[in-house]
């Protein structure tokens, strides 16, 4: 067996302990006990991330498996659908803690955006049970069927449309954002440092592990693997309407801002598509520059389309 196979296998056997353990820290997490239940009123307050957690974390069984989910209630008629990223080292340091704490990255930054619903998605599966890029694993896409399911749901208990909603995400998590925005005819993706080529972030981004793990194959350059490893351009050259687009990244991010975001921005360019780049020149694969006022401006931007439309 090849190094890169035996890896492969030792992770993905790595994965029932670890899920063991985090779905131990999910439920002590979303099972609180509820003194009280908060409302889209208390937004307006400070967070309290137990509380928080304890009044708006879900779970739901699909296919067998289990996926914790949290849904913040807004006062009007938008939805922002955020996607994790790996979560790892970079998110234990201590300057990371306060924003990236846990599954649910951003939920303190999210918080006070109470203009909006906020839904809250992870992926917890594959290698070292730290994601697919909400795909699934084996070749069985079972985490992108799931995260479809809860998003409709959610989005058919709010009444809010496809044109209403933005997705939102930092690396692997940006791959779903803007993924599932071009399939589902969303208002707008915001994509942070985006892992869009899965081949490419596999071989330059140090996910070889995890991209075969959701693949179930050790050669993810092959080219009969491309409708998956490049569906984010394949489906970028091919929608007949594309979402808003923003894109955050820095140059100095191997494997990413040349040779991924610019493609893209380029794509989206020739096709007349909305698209707004928030480019700097060093910081490597980094979310440091995504604050709670940018994310605040560019969804804003993201639902301008929608609103003339509307109007009309």
């Amino acid at each position: 067996m090849s190094k890169i196979g035996s890896a492969t296998e030792l992770a993905l056997n790595r994965v029932d302990a670890w899920r063991h353990r985090r779905d131990r820290r999910d439920a002590e997490l979303l099972d609180l006990p509820r003194s009280r239940t908060l409302t889209v009123a208390d937004r307006a307050a400070a967070f309290e991330r137990e509380a928080v957690l304890g009044s708006f974390g879900h779970k739901v069984v699909i296919e067998g498996r289990t996926y914790p989910y949290v849904l913040l209630p807004g006062s009007g008629s938008t939805l922002c659908v955020h996607y994790s990223a790996f979560f790892g080292e970079w998110g234990d340091r201590r300057e990371n803690r306060a924003q990236f704490q846990g599954w649910f990255h951003r939920l303190r930054m999210f918080w006070p955006l109470a203009e909006h619903h906020f839904l809250f998605l992870c992926d917890t599966f594959g290698a070292d049970a730290n994601g697919t890029y909400y795909k699934g694993e084996n070749g069985d896409f079972f985490v992108e069927r799931a995260m479809e399911r809860i998003a409709r749901q959610v989005a058919d208990e709010l009444g809010v449309e496809a044109g209403h909603t933005v997705t939102l995400g930092s690396s692997m998590g940006a791959t779903a954002a803007v993924r599932f925005a071009l399939r589902h005819g969303y208002a707008g993706a915001v994509a942070v440092s985006p892992h869009l080529d899965l081949d490419i972030s596999a071989l330059t981004q140090g996910r070889l592990r995890h991209v075969s793990a959701a693949l179930g194959r050790e050669d993810v350059d092959a080219l009969d693997l491309r409708p998956v490893t490049r569906e984010v351009a394949e489906l970028a050259e091919s929608v007949p309407v594309l979402p808003s687009l923003v894109v955050q990244s820095t140059q100095d991010d191997h494997g990413v801002h040349e040779e991924q975001v610019l493609p893209l921005v380029s794509t989206w360019e020739a096709r007349g598509g909305r698209v707004r780049t928030d480019f700097h020149p060093t910081g490597g694969h980094t979310s440091a520059y995504a604050t709670g006022e940018f994310f605040e401006d560019t969804i804003s931007w993201c639902l301008d389309s929608a609103r003339m439309g509307a109007r009309g």
